[in-house]
């Protein structure tokens, strides 16, 4: 033996360097175990000054995660479940059989995210506009991989590669990770996660869109197209009232109301800046909507048309009813069907019309409170609580000064 010290050699069975005295014998009796396995812990949380129990609920894999081969994350980590609040040891110690047995009692632990979001999506639909909901849909779709797992076994880092398997731009990721951050909280309130996953999820660094608006050519294109393409009427009324695509075709016939011979649409939606607003309908479009409210069978402004399969009886398509045209009908089957017959460049999206209709108001006469008030935005300098104005004069002016 050989001294670390001093690097004498002492005695064999020496306890002591004869030399310098160092102790040479440092083996400690090892400390018997208190706890068995799975019977929980107890540890003293020194911020908040006082003892927390805590049982082990699970194991999840460690990050980084690939979804290419999962089997591949053998190194674990295990979830937690805890209560604080304890003034000793002892109680928290003796809190743990509870932890436990709220776990075996707790079939909630068990749902998977499949289950949390069929549970979520009713109630927080009715909570936001159709086209916003829809977003989220699809949005939650591009977790599919992770559909049938625990949620409590969800990681950020699986997320994270879902999202960046994703081949759609950055606002599809922006509503993963409010999906994300929505379902977790959910999950939470309901005692089944403790942390939400999705709070330093990366949407990348991708450009916002651009959308270019209609210039006045190819506004006049779909003008000449009505009567000749069927729909070209509700892409021209679009670019003529402002509304988003969504809200326009929502809107119903008691909605439209006649104030000293002229026609106004009230109601908006999916702002409180948009909300209750009153549109006058423009002149170039005035005689359209009065026309789309003499449709019999509907109390829809611009409804989709319905028709029958050709059948011996009817050899052609026929018209059979009317319902509610859906966001995504009109940009697929009407708005980028129609922009290809008539030659307008590609990339044009339905909310190209709302553009059009604010590069308009812009050049138009009035005060930038009516034109907010029109356009349904909180975009201008003014206070939301300023610009909502009643005079249906000075609304129809402004309107009546766009070109």
């Amino acid at each position: 033996m050989i001294c670390p010290k001093c690097k004498a050699t002492p005695p064999d069975g020496s306890v002591y360097c004869n030399q310098c005295g160092k102790k040479l014998i440092t083996s400690r009796k090892r400390r018997t175990k208190s706890r068995g396995n799975g019977t929980g812990c107890a540890y003293y949380d020194s911020d908040h000054r006082y003892w927390v129990a805590q049982i082990v609920d699970g194991y999840r894999p460690l990050p980084p995660f690939s979804l290419d081969n999962p089997e591949n994350q053998k190194q674990l980590i295990p979830i937690k479940r805890t209560k604080g609040g304890f003034k000793r040891r002892e109680d928290a110690l003796a809190y743990c059989e509870q932890l436990k047995a709220k776990k075996q009692d707790a079939p909630e632990l068990s749902l998977t995210l499949r289950q949390i979001y069929d549970e979520w999506e009713p109630k927080y639909s009715q909570r936001i506009d159709p086209s916003t909901a829809a977003g989220y849909r699809a949005a939650y779709n591009y977790y599919a991989t992770l559909h049938d797992r625990q949620i409590r076994t969800i990681t950020a880092a699986e997320l994270q590669a879902c999202m960046d398997a994703c081949p759609k731009g950055k606002r599809t990721h922006q509503n993963m990770k409010v999906v994300a951050g929505l379902l977790w909280k959910y999950a939470r309130d309901k005692h089944i996660v403790s942390q939400i996953e999705s709070e330093n999820l990366f949407t990348g660094r991708g450009k916002s869109v651009k959308r270019d608006a209609l210039t006045d050519i190819e506004v006049e294109k779909i003008r000449q197209a009505i009567g000749t393409h069927r729909y070209a009427e509700y892409i021209f009324c679009l670019c003529y009232l402002g509304y988003r695509p969504g809200e326009m075709l929502e809107l119903r016939k008691d909605q439209v109301i006649e104030h000293k011979g002229r026609l106004f649409i009230v109601e908006g939606k999916k702002t409180d800046a948009g909300r209750d607003r009153t549109v006058p309908v423009h002149q170039k479009i005035e005689e359209i909507i009065r026309d789309r409210l003499m449709v019999p069978g509907t109390d829809l402004v611009f409804p989709q048309y319905v028709f029958g399969r050709a059948s011996k009886k009817h050899p052609v398509a026929h018209f059979t009813s009317f319902k509610e045209m859906s966001d995504n009908y009109f940009r697929e089957n009407v708005f980028k069907p129609i922009m290809a017959r008539l030659g307008i460049a590609e990339g044009k999206v339905p909310y190209a019309a709302r553009h059009t209709f604010s590069n308009k108001l812009k050049n138009a006469a009035g005060d930038d409170r009516d034109k907010a008030a029109l356009i349904g935005h909180s975009d201008y300098t003014f206070t939301q609580t300023k610009y909502q104005t009643t005079d249906l004069d000075e609304l129809k002016a402004v309107m009546d000064s766009i070109k």
